[in-house]
Formats: structure tokens, C-alpha cells, sequence
């Protein structure tokens, strides 16, 4: 995207990890100030983009992944961490079997995953970064306060639907101007942002609520279910059913898991 800056919401589960260079990473309602050798845990439809990176080369690392029981690294959600040197070891052994496989072939996946594991495990016990560096402003510019103000009141008015002109005016600016703003700040526009944060919202109902589509769609701003149903399965690969339907065997299975796992005794 422009200017070093990207935005996104997806269903994996992303670690970025900051080898050189810093930034400030956007990650739902906060704005943090990430240092090299720091990594933030992204969850699944959390919107998060990247602000005032360094101009030039940078050598940020991407980790994409699906998980299907989070409960073990809860404590990783808005809480990026200051990575030690066994922990920066373990990464490059995660790099190292991803570009140079110990079998001379493809890489072996299995391995990648139980490094990757145990990285997030030891994650958990990482120092979280400073408070003084938590849910600060991106930079003066007046523009990215603009962009602050456009996620909080995109994000507190998800269950109605919003349009630009609407923004434009309680923001006090014109359309054009938020809509060029939006743009050039984050490489994306922003009737496409509005409508991905409410289908994030959607998404986040249908995995943990028993809302039927038609109310998911309603609380998400959709005045139409076949505009939500078509928009939803563009973004997700599937229907709002089949998504639900998935989340509540998820659901399921992992309460399956919760009730046969060993008890402590504590007598």
C-alpha cells in the first residue's frame, strides 16, 4: 500500500514480528509503537493496518496461520510482546526450515507447526511492551488523527448502516476530503473499509452468538440478506450459514475438549 501503510481484515491469525525498523501497528481500538524484536499476535476479522513506518526498506516478518482452539494463547490478543534472543532463535529456525528444508525437498510442515507452537507458547511469557507505548496517536498529522476518528466512529456504529455522507458530517469535513484522506493514508477506500469492518463484526456474531443470518445481517448493518449473504461470501470463501455452521461444530468441539481434559485435583 502508499506510503508504507497496509490495512486488512482476514479469517487466519497473523504474527508480525519487527526485525528492523519500527512502527506504530493499528490493531483494533489501539495504536502501538512497536520496536525491532517485538511481535504482535493479530487474531482472526481484528482490523488492524500500520502507521508511520520508516521510510525505505524495512524487514518486517509475516506469519499467517489457522488454529482451531485459541484458549492456550488468549493472553496474546492486544498484547504485542518483547521477544528475548531464544525466542528470535526459534523464529529463524521456523525461517530456516521454510527456505532451506532439512529434507532437501518441500518444507516439512508438521515441524514448522511445532516451532511455530512452541514460539507462542514462550510468547506468553515474554514482557509485554511499556504502557507509555499502548493506545498512542499515530503522529500529529492531522490527518492520521482524522483516521482515528473515522475507525472509532466506523467501529461504534456497526450495527446501523453508515454511510460517507454520514461521517463526512459528524466528523465535520467534507466527503471528498475523508475520502481522499482515507485513501492516500491506508491504500484502500473507504466505503471498502466500512463495509469489511461491518462484515468483521458479522463474522465475530456468527462464531459467538446463536444469532440466526437474518439477525447477524441486521446487527451488522445490512438492510438487505442477500446484499450481506453475497458481500459475506465474497469475503469469506463461504455463505453466512456454512460459516456459522463451521463456528458452532469449532464451538463444539472445543467444549468436547473442555470437559474430558484431566481435573486438577486440589484437595
Amino acid at each position: 500500500a502508499e506510503g508504507g501503510v497496509s490495512t486488512n481484515f482476514h479469517h487466519r491469525y497473523e504474527l508480525v514480528v519487527l526485525l528492523e525498523k519500527g512502527g506504530v501497528a493499528r490493531i483494533g481500538e489501539v495504536s502501538y509503537k512497536l520496536h525491532p524484536g517485538e511481535a504482535a499476535l493479530i487474531f482472526p476479522n481484528q482490523f488492524h493496518h500500520y502507521l508511520d513506518v520508516d521510510a525505505g526498506e524495512i524487514d518486517w516478518l509475516f506469519i499467517t496461520f489457522e488454529l482451531g482452539y485459541d484458549d492456550p494463547i488468549a493472553a496474546l490478543k492486544d498484547s504485542p510482546r518483547i521477544l528475548d534472543a531464544g525466542q528470535l532463535k526459534l523464529l529463524s529456525l521456523i525461517l530456516e526450515e521454510y527456505v532451506r528444508p532439512a529434507g532437501g525437498k518441500d518444507p516439512d510442515a508438521v515441524e514448522i507447526a511445532c516451532k511455530l507452537t512452541r514460539l507462542l507458547r514462550q510468547m506468553l511469557k515474554a514482557p509485554a511492551i511499556p504502557e507509555n507505548r499502548r493506545d498512542i496517536h499515530s503522529s500529529d498529522d492531522v490527518r492520521d488523527v482524522i483516521l482515528e476518528n473515522i475507525n472509532h466512529y466506523v467501529r461504534s456504529h456497526l450495527t446501523a448502516p453508515t454511510t460517507i455522507a454520514q461521517l463526512a458530517d459528524a466528523l465535520g469535513y467534507s466527503v471528498s476530503y475523508i475520502r481522499t484522506v482515507f485513501r492516500t493514508r491506508l491504500g484502500v477506500s473507504l466505503g471498502k473499509y466500512i463495509r469489511e469492518s461491518r462484515l468483521s463484526h458479522a463474522s465475530t456474531l456468527l462464531e459467538s452468538t446463536d444469532l440466526n443470518v437474518s439477525e447477524v445481517a441486521a446487527q451488522a448493518g445490512f438492510d438487505s440478506l442477500f446484499v450481506f449473504s453475497r458481500a459475506f461470501k465474497k469475503a469469506f470463501g463461504m455463505s453466512p450459514k456454512a460459516f456459522s455452521q463451521k463456528a458452532s461444530a469449532g464451538r463444539a468441539s472445543r467444549n468436547a475438549l473442555r470437559e474430558t481434559a484431566p481435573k486438577r485435583n486440589t484437595a
